[in-house]
Parts: C-alpha cells; sequence; structure tokens
C-alpha cells in the first residue's frame, strides 16, 4: 500500500504584507493622490491651448477659500472656482477620473505642492525670469 501522506498547509498569520508604492521617473515631482502616487509631467499643449493651464496664476496668487466661492460669474464661462480648480487639476494630473475621485479629500498642502511642481516641470518661474528680465532691459535701452 502506497504512503499517502496529506500536506497541511499553514495557517495564515492575521498580519498582511505592506504593499511598497510603485516607483515613478523623478521623485520630486511626485503627490500622492489617495493610494495612488502620482508624477507630474509637463503639461499637454491641449491645455494650455484651452486656457485651462493658465489657471495656475490664480491658485498662485488667491487663497483656495477664495478661489472655492468664486460664482459662476467670475470668468466669464459659466464655471465656478470650483470647477476652474478642477479643471486646472485635471489638466496638470491628466488623469480626470484620478482627480474626481479624490478631489474631495484633497487639501491645500496637496494643491500647493501640485502648483510647485507644475511652474517647475513647465519651467514658468524660470521664463518668467527671463522675460521680466528682457522687459527690464527694454525700458533701459
Amino acid at each position: 500500500m502506497p504512503n499517502t501522506e496529506i500536506e497541511v498547509k499553514k495557517t495564515p498569520t492575521r498580519k498582511t504584507k505592506e504593499k511598497t508604492l510603485p516607483k515613478v521617473g523623478n521623485p520630486e515631482n511626485t503627490v500622492l493622490l489617495g493610494e495612488t502616487l502620482v508624477e507630474i509631467k509637463p503639461t499637454k499643449l491641449k491645455y494650455h491651448r484651452n486656457n485651462v493651464a493658465a489657471f495656475y496664476k490664480i491658485v498662485d496668487m488667491v487663497p483656495l477659500p477664495d478661489i472655492l466661492s468664486m460664482d459662476k460669474n467670475a470668468f466669464g464661462d459659466g464655471r465656478d472656482g470650483d470647477k476652474a480648480l478642477m479643471d486646472w487639476l485635471i489638466a496638470v494630473i491628466d488623469d480626470e477620473q484620478l482627480v474626481v475621485d479624490n478631489y474631495n479629500e484633497m487639501d491645500t498642502g496637496t494643491i500647493e505642492k501640485i502648483l510647485a511642481i507644475f511652474k517647475r516641470v513647465n519651467k514658468i518661474d524660470e521664463k518668467e525670469e527671463k522675460q521680466k528680465n528682457a522687459e527690464s532691459r527694454m525700458r533701459e535701452a
């Protein structure tokens, strides 16, 4: 008669293994939205062409509570501040569903970090400085 030993599986432990977040290209350009680590890349031309990306100027200058309280007449296109901010975030992140799913859980710190990365990867501060220098030289001439 053959030996018919039954292999007994080990009982699983209660402790689950933690998953590490996937690595992205440049950690300096990443932000966590919900449980998703997102790398912010240079903004696509379509968002610049439809003027959604230019909303960064308002995010840079106006406090977030004031932006969110702007009414539908603030921009002349029927969008209130809340919708304009969401549209800008969609342009920067380039993932509409991810932004929509995590919009209510974002905080001011996250928005400010996204703004800083947006300006850096699109070389906005660098180009604005060059523009100011050129204008200054033209006035002096």
